[in-house]
């Protein structure tokens, strides 16, 4: 363990790995982010008596549509303490070296948790300048979970405070808990921002919705209206001329109706909106020519 990848053969021990707690001693922070086709987020301790760790594992997040919270079967737990390479020395100072090095693995770990910070933030740009189309409660949902992982993180630094007696492993722990803290002070005013976004965009789903509405209403009260001024009797059924004279106010009294709901409309108006609306527009008077062509004489 501890000798790097590839093995060094100069560096590491020959330890006894195991999952679970059998040991007593110093307790040092195991934080792990690991890497493939899905990453886990592993929170813990681990102690060590210098022929043996053992590894505690109290939380685990998947990546998997988002982080999720799981159990985890201990799986690769050797392969997750490779790193950080390290020099262990013979003789009654190969316990506390050990922690230490271990207590670096958790410190180094804290770059990738603000790796993953920072994916975070990228998707909530990407959301705000409509290059993606995920949901913000997902997102919401994401960071509330990587901020709970965080603070598990920090909380089992200061748990080992308590107890940790090297200097190296107790600095290690004293600077996961800094920047475990500015991580969760970080991840909380982001998901604060997020959520006052999303209070923003459901607004504006509620103003788009009435929007939609009143486009509606237009749709079916105007055709109404221009008919019942006309008197539809001296048009049905349709011919050519007659359905042309008819439908024409009609087509430009939705087109007007429809092109000032989309200027109004919240957010950015795209082509394919006005496609919709010419489409719809299109729709309802052919439904009305073919009406006036079928109307009983």
């Amino acid at each position: 363990m501890l000798a790097g990848d590839p093995v060094d053969p100069d560096l590491g021990a020959q330890v006894t790995v195991s999952v679970g707690e059998g040991l007593a001693g110093d307790a040092v922070p195991f934080v792990r982010v690991t890497k493939g086709e899905v990453r886990r987020i592993l929170v813990g301790q681990a102690r060590t008596d210098g022929a043996r760790i053992d590894v505690l594992v109290r939380a685990a997040w998947r990546e998997n549509g988002g982080w999720h919270r799981e159990s985890w079967p201990g799986d690769g737990v050797a392969e997750l303490l490779r790193h950080p390479a390290h020099l262990i020395p013979d003789g009654d100072d190969r316990p506390g070296v050990i922690s230490k090095a271990i207590a670096e693995g958790p410190r180094n770990t804290v770059a990738e948790l603000r790796g993953l910070r920072y994916e975070m933030e990228r998707q909530v740009a990407d959301l705000l300048a409509q290059r993606r189309n995920t949901a913000l409660r997902m997102v919401m949902a994401q960071l509330v979970e990587l901020s709970i992982a965080v603070s598990r993180a920090r909380d089992q630094a200061r748990d080992t405070l308590r107890e940790v007696r090297n200097p190296g492993a107790r600095r290690h722990c004293e600077a996961m808990d800094v920047e475990l803290g500015d991580e969760v002070t970080r991840l909380q005013s982001l998901l604060s921002s997020v959520s006052t976004f999303a209070v923003a965009q459901e607004g504006e789903s509620q103003q788009r919705f009435n929007m939609l509405a009143a486009a509606a209403a237009a749709g079916l009260g105007l055709p109404a209206l221009i008919l019942s001024l006309y008197g539809a009797d001296d048009y049905l059924p349709f011919t050519w001329d007659k359905a042309w004279r008819a439908l024409v106010p009609i087509a430009i009294a939705l087109s007007v109706a429809g092109g000032v709901i989309l200027h109004r409309m919240p957010g950015r108006t795209t082509a394919k909106q006005y496609l919709a609306a010419l489409g719809l527009i299109a729709g309802l008077i052919s439904m009305l020519l073919v009406a006036g062509f079928l109307a009983p004489r």
